[in-house]
């Protein structure tokens, strides 16, 4: 369902990222299919349109080289988009518009987390899939950046797929 937060709970070694990865199409299953807007992911004749209308946030967030500024307007150029517009609007949205000019590899690990998710909104994705984003970050910050990040989705309508091992993180995101 298009602009609904589904998380799924379980321990470590449930298949709780395999399951995102076969979503993202980096991995196959061994069987059955999987339909996403009533299309079967696996016969997809454009399977590139899909992933460019996907984003994925793992656990260990991973700048690439060069600044932040740079590390936003990434995805926005492999899709041939120029829209520098949207990479500002990023920056003020996730509080990280200070860091524009810094070195990405040289941030905080909040501050990196923030940074995954400006470079995962900056595309306007219709489907976000986030695996333990949270897992290392303090509880204070978490809270925070947990009630920020369900109202941007709400507001992009992006529909999200999470996986958590927290019940609290779960409750705290979730409308399903």
């Amino acid at each position: 369902e298009k602009g609904r937060i589904f998380t799924i709970i379980g321990p470590n070694g449930a298949g709780k990222s395999t399951f995102l990865n076969i979503l993202a199409l980096f991995q196959k299953p061994d069987s059955g299919t999987i339909e996403i807007w009533g299309e079967n992911i696996f016969k997809l004749k454009n399977k590139l349109a899909f992933r460019r209308k996907t984003s994925f946030i793992f656990s260990q967030p991973y700048p690439f080289g060069g600044t932040v500024y740079n590390n936003i307007v990434l995805p926005l150029r492999w899709r041939g988009i120029g829209d520098t517009e949207a990479v500002d609007d990023m920056l003020d949205l996730f509080r990280i518009g200070h860091l524009k000019e810094a070195k990405a590899a040289t941030l905080s690990y909040g501050e990196m987390h923030r940074l995954a998710l400006a470079r995962a909104f900056v595309t306007r994705p219709q489907l976000l899939l986030l695996d333990e984003p949270f897992l290392s970050l303090d509880p204070h910050y978490k809270e925070g950046l947990l009630s920020q990040l369900r109202n941007i989705i709400h507001a992009q309508g992006t529909t999200v797929i999470f996986v958590t091992q927290d019940q609290l993180e779960a409750l705290s995101l979730a409308d399903d």
